[in-house]
C-alpha cells in the first residue's frame, strides 16, 4: 500500500535499522524506542489488523518475536523480561494501520521509567541523524545474534 509507512519501509523506500529480513517479514528497531533494543516485527504483506493475517504469517511473526527476544538476550539487551505488544486498531492506540509486534526489553523495577519513555518518546524533535546512527549500531549488534526461525508462512 503506497501510503503505508511500514509498506514503504518493507520496500526499502524509507530507511530503517534492520535487524533481520526474510521473504515474509522483517525485524527493525523502533524509531522512538522505549528501551534500547525495542524492536518491531512487521509482515511485508499489508494487513491493517491481526485478524487480517493469514494463520501461517501470524505464526511466523510470533516466531520472529521469539527470535528477537533470543537476539536481545544474546546481545546483552534482553533485560529481565520483554513486553510483546500489538496495538490492534485505532481504539487500541495503533498509529500505523499495518500489523506490527513490539518486542520491548524490560528490567525489574523499570515501570515508572517505561511509562515515562512510552508517553514522551515521540516528543523529542530533531537529532534524526544521531538517532539513526545509534539505532543502526544496535541493529547490527542484534543482527549478529539473530537466529532465523523455521518458516511456515
Amino acid at each position: 500500500m503506497a501510503d503505508c509507512i511500514f509498506c514503504q519501509v518493507s520496500a526499502a523506500a524509507l530507511p530503517a535499522s534492520v535487524v533481520y529480513r526474510d521473504e515474509h517479514a522483517m525485524v527493525i528497531l523502533d524509531l522512538f524506542p522505549v528501551h534500547e533494543g525495542h524492536a518491531l516485527v512487521i509482515p511485508h504483506q499489508h494487513c491493517p489488523r491481526v485478524e487480517d493475517l493469514p494463520d501461517a504469517l501470524a505464526s511466523h511473526l510470533m516466531a520472529l518475536g521469539q527470535a528477537t527476544i533470543r537476539a536481545q538476550q544474546a546481545a546483552g539487551l534482553g533485560g529481565d523480561a520483554q513486553n510483546l505488544l500489538v496495538n490492534n486498531g485505532p481504539a487500541a492506540n495503533q498509529h500505523v494501520p499495518h500489523v506490527h509486534l513490539h518486542v520491548v526489553p524490560r528490567r525489574r523495577g523499570d515501570t515508572l521509567g517505561t511509562i515515562w519513555n512510552w508517553s514522551t518518546r515521540m516528543l523529542v524533535p530533531g537529532a534524526e541523524a544521531r538517532r539513526r546512527k545509534r539505532l543502526d549500531a544496535v541493529a547490527s549488534r542484534l543482527g549478529a545474534c539473530f537466529q532465523a526461525p523455521q518458516s511456515n508462512a
